[in-house]
């Protein structure tokens, strides 16, 4: 074998070392969702999902009342899904039940990426990826094709956006205020968001020094606002109640 033959293999071994882990992740929880895709399927819910979304698209307006339920037919009601309702609608409608599945294995091979990138910029790759891996086996009876689902990676970059500025002692960009905004269209858990975003200002000002703790909390406190003002971006406005 020549010198030249002998380092073929180890200049592929090396192109996929500089692969980083989570796009290695991301093509694994992707394949695997995938392979057992009927188990996103797995929920009599989807169905609704994507019935309401057809009805959305066929009718160009969003919902006031009860359009479905037995017992609560013609009462009022608002979904907080709307968008994710839509897309599962028109994911159905390209590719029939393999659409939703995609879409849902899609979201759901993209959150776990990124949590092993973000857990990769303070752990070795396979630290991060292993810690991820257990992270997916605890969440695995979760993933299914929900509106939830396309709310996780949003859920996850606002989460570590609040949590990096939090460590460093500052407030949040308001450039973060449309992930918000467009996870109050996906799924009614963007309160939790609020929630997240209350309890890192604390973390933020507990630790500061004395001295800017005003100026933090004021900044905070803006954000909070935005924040606020960002979630009634939706065609409910302020009008929103009783999600479902």
């Amino acid at each position: 074998m020549s010198a030249e033959t002998a380092t073929i293999p180890q200049a592929r071994a090396s192109v996929f070392a500089e692969v980083p882990a989570w796009f290695w992740m991301a093509c694994g929880v992707y394949a695997l969702l995938l392979i057992v895709g009927d188990r996103l399927l797995a929920d009599s819910d989807t169905y609704w999902q994507i019935a309401v979304g057809r009805w959305i698209l066929d009718h160009r307006a969003l919902p006031s009342v009860d359009i479905y339920s037995f017992t609560k037919a013609g009462e009022p009601w608002v979904s907080s899904s709307w968008l994710a309702q839509v897309l599962f609608a028109k994911a159905y409608d390209l590719a029939g039940w393999t659409g939703p599945a995609v879409l849902a294995a899609a979201c759901g091979a993209a959150t776990f990426a990124l949590l092993t990138a973000i857990l990769g910029r303070a752990l070795p790759a396979i630290h991060a990826s292993l810690i991820a891996l257990a992270a997916l086996v605890l969440t695995c009876g979760h993933l299914l094709a929900r509106p939830h689902v396309l709310a996780l990676p949003i859920m996850m970059v606002w989460a570590n956006g609040l949590m990096v500025v939090s460590e460093r002692r500052e407030a949040p960009s308001f450039w973060l205020l449309p992930l918000i905004a467009l996870w109050a269209n996906l799924h009614g858990g963007f309160l939790f968001g609020l929630v997240l975003a209350g309890a890192f200002a604390l973390d933020a000002l507990w630790n500061a020094a004395p001295a800017q703790r005003l100026p933090l909390a004021l900044r905070w406190a803006a954000f909070g606002l935005g924040a606020l003002a960002a979630c009634s971006v939706t065609p409910y406005g302020w009008g929103r109640s009783s999600p479902r």
